[in-house]
């Protein structure tokens, strides 16, 4: 059986709303994921999305057959779980269930995965896009899967509208600030920004529910590198010791010309955040920007002129 590594960066902001409840049913929202019209032009494919399917109202899902998946730019893979698997690759399920060894670390977010099958988006024009789905064993109760930016780059630019809470793929240039995006071998994108006029790096994340600092944001001369697989081994085992209040407030957070005033942030390090210990390691060296920046916002992952865009 192949297994490939484990996920680099798989980021699980959850934690950080877990007093609230579990909205009901994902049936209630079922209203937010039918087609809308919206003059998207000469685009390959659109499709709705929902904000309201997991408890903090954060997360950008959509739904395929009776499946949920979240669209998450800060991972680097598309994956499934075993309900969704039973959901969307049936004819799957008996091999995996009866050929695949569980290596789930639940508690440290750590697992395994393999190929099973894709998912083919269709266009307007009747052209497909298969895109790659792997098996995980680890189980998430919010939705089924993730579909990651190895799904993302296979169009040459992804805009998420936030407003009319829809995904278009290979849409027309957005107007707004376009910032230079830095896309790492893994291909997950990062721009720089200003947080209280001090430059700094982020990962574009639509699956953080929030604003999290790198981990060394306090210490001096710490600057984003390009990450290497080689280097991450040595990331994750760097030990980041808390010794502030977790909660950091700054007067204004600039990305492009859009400005952000009294932003609250998280310190990656803190052990209310659960993430996968590559994650962990890996954000010693960038921040992650999340919800809060994209809210009632249209963003736009330019791959193939390496632009962020993002419009009011």
């Amino acid at each position: 059986m192949k297994q490939y590594a484990q996920v680099f960066l798989l980021i699980l902001l959850i934690s950080s709303c877990s007093s609230a409840k579990k909205i009901a049913e994902a049936s209630n929202y079922e209203k937010d994921l039918e087609p809308r019209s919206v003059n998207y032009n000469n685009s390959f494919a659109i499709l709705p999305f929902t904000l309201n399917y997991t408890q903090s109202k954060c997360y950008p899902i959509i739904k395929i057959n009776n499946s949920f998946f979240l669209l998450d730019t800060g991972n680097a893979i598309t994956f499934i779980n075993e309900k969704g698997l039973q959901d969307l690759f049936y004819d799957s399920y008996e091999f995996v269930k009866n050929n695949f060894t569980s290596n789930a670390d639940n508690n440290n977010f750590n697992f395994f995965i393999q190929s099973i099958g894709s998912w083919n988006i269709p266009s307007y024009s009747g052209e497909i896009k298969s895109i790659p789905f792997y098996f995980s064993d680890y189980q998430f109760d919010q939705f089924e899967g993730f579909i990651g930016e190895d799904a993302f780059m296979q169009f040459s630019n992804v805009i998420i509208d936030y407003k009319n809470k829809l995904i278009i793929f290979d849409g027309e240039i957005i107007k707004g600030d376009s910032i230079p995006m830095i896309i790492d071998e893994e291909g997950l994108c990062f721009i720089e920004f200003l947080c209280d006029g001090r430059k700094e790096t982020g990962l574009i994340d639509t699956g953080a529910d929030n604003f999290v600092l790198r981990s060394t944001y306090f210490e001096k001369n710490c600057d984003f590198h390009y990450t290497t697989k080689e280097q991450i081994e040595m990331l994750k085992n760097r030990k980041i010791q808390i010794t502030d209040h977790k909660d950091y407030s700054f007067n204004e957070i600039k990305i492009g010309k859009t400005k952000y005033k009294k932003m609250n942030g998280l310190l990656a390090s803190d052990s209310c955040i659960k993430m996968t210990d590559e994650a962990r390691g890996r954000t010693s060296e960038y921040s992650l920007l999340g919800f809060p920046f994209f809210k009632d916002k249209i963003i736009q992952l330019d791959y193939k002129n390496k632009v962020f865009r993002i419009g009011k």
